[in-house]
């Protein structure tokens, strides 16, 4: 099974950003950056591999992602502006159901 789902066009839009940035070692963890009222938030850093990592190399670049954000969102999609019509996203597959609003804001957030 696949942890990691990318199409040409969003791994060409992925690659082109770290280039962009001056990232010359494609070695990219996924993180849980933390959860909000409209559910888990994720980031991308540069890093090296760790014990408890799943490894997906996609041409170039190489994905790392703890094993316990695989068995909880099953992995994660990468899609290009192209795609979604809103810029290079990356969600996870498995949707935990935490999104929508909160109590805490008084949908302060406008959700």
């Amino acid at each position: 099974m696949s942890t990691l789902k990318i199409s040409d066009s969003a791994y060409e839009e992925f690659k082109k950003l770290l280039d962009d940035n001056n990232i010359s070692d494609y070695v990219i963890r996924i993180n849980l950056a933390g959860m909000s009222c409209h559910g888990p938030a994720f980031n991308i850093v540069v890093d090296s591999e760790k014990e408890d990592d799943v490894v997906e190399k996609v041409k170039d670049i190489t994905f790392l992602i703890n094993k316990s954000l695989i068995n909880d969102f099953e992995g994660f999609i990468i899609s290009s502006a192209e795609e979604n019509g809103r810029g290079l996203q990356l969600e996870p597959i498995k949707d935990l159901g935490l999104g929508g609003g909160c109590s805490g804001c008084s949908g302060g957030c406008g959700v």
